[in-house]
Parts: structure tokens; sequence; C-alpha cells
């Protein structure tokens, strides 16, 4: 067997992305997934550490590490790490003292760089708040795990709690090593019968690289801006709209969620004067009940290419919507083999991050975590806010990034929009430093007006939508 791997298909966008943003130390990114949970009722401290490991030995991704950084880089599973659990006891402190000493503790974790030649990629607190409640911090390199892993690696812990207890039977080996797990994504690729070459045709003939770069109007920023800082703005739909989605979605013969994003379609058209808008999404990428039970880096970004007529109803553009979304579903494959077809000479220019391809991002929040029951516990999923300790100075600032690196940071921070599961809202979010409150105020008005106008009247066009005065937040970036 080999003693190292090179990525498998669902790292290698992820890779691309972090190089571009720091070639020399891809860890500085801060490309991270995180988790928390909450754990009330009588815990047993030492058990829950063993579960731990048994959770770090059951998955080669948690025992991860890069031997070789750059554009070929190289993994190594080890066949042991430990646990890298931190038990921090909040107990004897007031309530308001916990929950900052919480968020300080999520901070960490999110701002913390990773080295990636070093295992654990991963970070891990149990933090006792009492005697019957705790709080679970967990945070992830995001090659080694994207949202769905820390589902995996919650109900794991869980089961291997139980089975330390004597309560569950331990769960068996997964027998999936790198080698095997590239070629489970593979064949999930290929499962609906597309071969590799077709899909890099398909690519080839629906993308090219988007003009201009950065669809938002975005000003060099200040030596002192935080790269790495996100703030996330929430809004939501009026109750009547929300009530007529669903029914819209059904006689369009769509989903909410396509409707969502064509309404955004229209919006980006209408404000950058533009015909033509690539949107950037991710799909879960697990196919298979297997993939679905592996720790690992699975999500696959597609992009979607529309045509919008500003006189053609906009029900035509739910329909191109619909299609676009089905077809880049259907002929999902490995980023390098994407941007090959894509951008002659890919292999000369890299790293060359996946935001060439769209002009702005937008994706559905992750379903609810589901609440958990160990013996005695009850694990639930719970919103902790990082917070920097006071006087902590940011970990990524714009006079530390290369000239050429600075691009892909604003892109990086230029406004997403992430629909709820529930399709009732939802949050943008940005870079403040960057992107003023301003910009995502008009963003917001916006897309509730022309959400409103397409469940309300499907056949109205595009130009006819009366969006709100004063937001065309766009007029600059494309003047």
């Amino acid at each position: 067997m080999p003693t190292t791997y090179p990525l498998a298909p669902g790292q290698q966008m992820m890779w691309e992305f972090m190089t571009a943003l720091d070639p020399a130390r891809p860890g500085a990114s801060r490309l991270v997934v995180v988790e928390f949970r909450r754990l009330r009722g009588a815990l047993r401290v030492d058990v829950l550490r063993q579960a731990m490991q048994d959770v770090v030995d059951r998955h080669d991704a948690l025992r991860m590490r890069f031997d070789r950084i750059g554009v070929q880089p190289e993994v190594r599973i080890l066949p042991h790490v430990e646990s890298p659990l931190e038990y921090v006891d909040l107990s004897g402190l007031p309530p308001a003292e916990q929950q900052a000493r919480v968020e300080q503790i999520a901070y960490a974790h999110r701002n913390d760089a990773f080295d990636p030649g070093r295992a654990p990629l991963w970070r891990a607190a149990l933090v006792r708040l009492s005697a019957t409640e705790h709080v679970l911090a967990l945070c992830f390199f995001h090659m080694v795990s994207d949202g769905w892993s820390c589902r995996v690696v919650v109900e794991d812990l869980c089961h291997a709690y139980a089975a330390r207890l004597g309560a569950a039977d331990p769960q068996p080996p997964l027998g999936v090593d790198p080698a095997a797990l590239a070629a489970l994504q593979e064949a999930e690729q290929s499962g609906n019968g597309v071969d590799a070459a077709a899909r890099a045709a398909y690519w080839r003939d629906r993308l090219r690289p988007v003009e201009p770069y950065q669809l938002f109007p975005a000003s060099p920023p200040a030596p002192d801006v935080a790269l790495s800082a996100e703030v996330a703005t929430r809004f939501a739909f009026p109750p009547e709209i929300t009530a007529r989605l669903r029914p819209a979605a059904r006689r369009a013969r769509t989903s909410p969620y396509v409707l969502l994003l064509a309404a955004y379609l229209v919006l980006l058209s209408r404000r950058a004067g533009r015909s033509r808008v690539v949107l950037g999404t991710t799909t879960l990428g697990r196919e298979s009940p297997l993939s679905r039970q592996l720790v690992g880096q699975f999500t696959n970004n597609v992009y979607l290419p529309v045509d919008v007529a500003p006189d053609a109803p906009m029900s035509a553009v739910v329909g191109a919507a619909h299609a676009s979304l089905a077809g880049a579903v259907a002929h999902a494959t490995a980023y390098h083999r994407l941007a090959r077809a894509v951008r002659p000479g890919f292999a000369a220019i890299r790293p060359w991050p996946d935001n060439h391809l769209f002009d702005a991002w937008f994706q559905s929040a992750a379903s609810a975590s589901p609440v958990l029951h160990c013996p005695d516990l009850r694990v639930e999923p719970v919103d902790i806010t990082a917070r920097a300790a006071p006087g902590t100075p940011p970990p990524v600032v714009a006079a530390d990034v290369p000239p050429e690196c600075l691009p892909v940071w604003v892109k990086r921070g230029s406004p997403i929009v992430v629909v709820d599961d529930d399709r009732a809202g939802g949050v943008v979010i940005r870079n403040r430093g960057v992107f003023g409150d301003d910009l995502v105020r008009g963003l917001i008005d916006d897309y509730v007006a022309v959400v409103s106008a397409l469940v309300t009247d499907p056949g109205t066009t595009p130009e006819r939508v009366r969006l709100p005065d004063g937001a065309c937040f766009l007029d600059h970036a494309i003047g």
C-alpha cells in the first residue's frame, strides 16, 4: 500500500482555493468547519475521552496530515493520532462569564491557523458549565471535513460512548482508505452514466472565466482590514410571501430552492445590467449509504450559468435555473478536470481557484442536526457566536497578504446568500471591512422585492419588477 496519497476528488477545489489565498501557508486561509453541541445530563468525562479516541481510530481523515504542500500535495494517514479533546472547566464562573469564555473558545477554534503538516487537523474542546451541562466545540480544517462530516463525528461519538458503557455494540471498521475514498468519489460522480469526458465537455461548452472577476463594488481594502472576518446579516420574507412560495414552486414544477435561486439571478441581472449571470452553489456529494458514514471533504461545487432575458417572463428564468442546476449536478466532476476543460493552461497558472467561475454565490443552509441521545445524556445542537477576547489582533489583515492574493481574499469576502432550510429567509454573509452595511441592506431589500414579485406574478418580466429606490449597489461595478 502507498504511504502517501494524492488528493481525493472532493478535496481538489478546496485545496486550490486555500493555496490561492496563501500559497506558502494554506492553513492560514482559516477555511474551517465548526460544530457545537450542548450535552445535558450526567456525563462521564473519562468515557467521553475514550469514545472520542474511538472515533479518531475509526476515521482516516481525523488522522490525516500533509507530507507535501503546493499545487501537487500529498497526504499521509497516520496509524495513530491522539484525540485533541481539551477539557475546560468553567463551572465556577457566573453565567455571563461562562458565555464570554465559550465565545472566545469558538473564536480561537475558527481563527487559529492549522499547520497542514501536523496531525490532527482538527480541534475539540469539552467545556463544563455545571455538573449536568457541557458544551462540545469541534473545528475541522476544511480538507478533512465538510458540514455533513460534523454530524458523522457527533453521531459516532455518541455511539462509541454508549458502547463504552455497554449500552451498544462497537461499530465495525469502515475499511475505506484514501485510495478507496478517491475511487468511491469518482464512482459516485459517474453513477448516472455520464463518463468523465462527457462531464468535462459539458463544462467546456458552458463555462468561461467571469468578467469582471469581482461583481460587487469593492475598493482596495485598507492595510488593517481583517480579511478573514465574516459577519452574517439575517433577512426574512414576509409571511404572506413565504406562504405562496411552495405553491408557486409546485406550479413551476420545481423546488422552492430553485425559485429563490432564480429570483437572485433576476436581481443580479437587473442591477448589473447583464443578461448572463453565473451562480456558484454546492452539493452534498454523497450519493451512497457508505459515503454518508465517512468523515471527509465530499462537497461538490457546481456552477449555474443562466441567461436572463429582461423582456421574457420570470417563469422562464425559473425554468432555465432548474435546467442549469439539474445539468450541473448530473455533470459534477473533480475540480481539476473541470478547470482544465474551462481554462486552457490551467496547469501552468495554478493556483487558480473556482471563484474565477462564478459571479456570486448562493446556497442552502444545511438541514438542522438532529438531537441525539446517549445513556443519561441529551446531545443537542447549539449556536455559539465566535467573539474575540478584548485586544485580540485580527488573524489576517490586508497588509500581510501578497498583492497577487488580495483579489482572491476580497472575492472570498463578497456577499453570499444562504437561504434557510425552511426557505422562510436566510443570511447574507460577507466581510464587513470590504463590503459595507449599506450594500447588504440594498441587496436584501432588492432580493425580498424580487422574490415577492416572482411568487405573486411569475408572468411579469425582470424589467418590470419594481426595485426599491436607492439600492443600486452594482451600478459602478460595471461602469
